[in-house]
């Protein structure tokens, strides 16, 4: 009767292994041969080289990553001038014309929408009364509004101030930061 031969898989771990405790001039051999293989492997002259290749492959990436960050630097400097123009810019516009900007930029929100937004993160006051929709002392310490005030003579004689928030170039370019970046993280959530 034909005697059944199994075929078997080793690791190479294994396979050393069983090599190394072989106690006979085959397994003599192997054990020098792994252990010269070792020796090898740990030389300074190879520990180096694994080194240097590994050091010459990411200052390979870091060249490309340099070479992108700079196109991008070179693709993003007029946004930059006018982001830096209109941030220094003595101007002022009003939340609605704000509103418009951003629709523009494809936030669809309205100037409505945004004085909700605005009293909502605490840039304008939301409480009822003389100061409701004016700024917070946060967002004029920040720089981001200034307040208009207009002296309005009434038919029947009598004076009042009207006071009427703005918008500053500062404020500008940090709102519309701040919302494009909700905008961004909203439509990363809803993908």
């Amino acid at each position: 009767m034909p005697q059944i031969q199994h075929d078997a898989q080793l690791s190479i771990e294994m396979a050393k292994e069983i090599c190394m405790l072989q106690r006979n001039e085959r397994g003599k051999q192997a054990r020098q041969y792994f252990i010269q293989l070792e020796k090898d492997w740990n030389s300074p002259e190879l520990v180096m080289a694994r080194a240097l290749k590994m050091a010459n492959s990411r200052i390979g990436s870091l060249e490309e990553r340099t070479v992108h960050l700079e196109q991008k630097i070179e693709k993003d400097k007029p946004k930059v001038l006018f982001a830096d123009a209109v941030s220094t810019s003595q101007n002022t516009i009003l939340i609605g014309d704000l509103a418009k900007i951003l629709r523009q930029n494809g936030v669809e929100m309205g100037p409505n929408r945004l004085f909700q937004w605005l009293r909502e993160n605490g840039y304008l006051i939301k409480q009822k009364g003389s100061s409701y929709n004016m700024p917070t002392q946060k967002s004029m310490e920040l720089g981001l509004f200034k307040i208009k005030e207009t002296c309005v003579t009434h038919s029947d004689g009598h004076t009042s101030i009207n006071r009427t928030p703005k918008v500053t170039g500062k404020g500008q370019v940090y709102l519309l930061n701040k919302i494009l970046k909700r905008q961004c993280k909203q439509t990363e959530i809803a993908e």
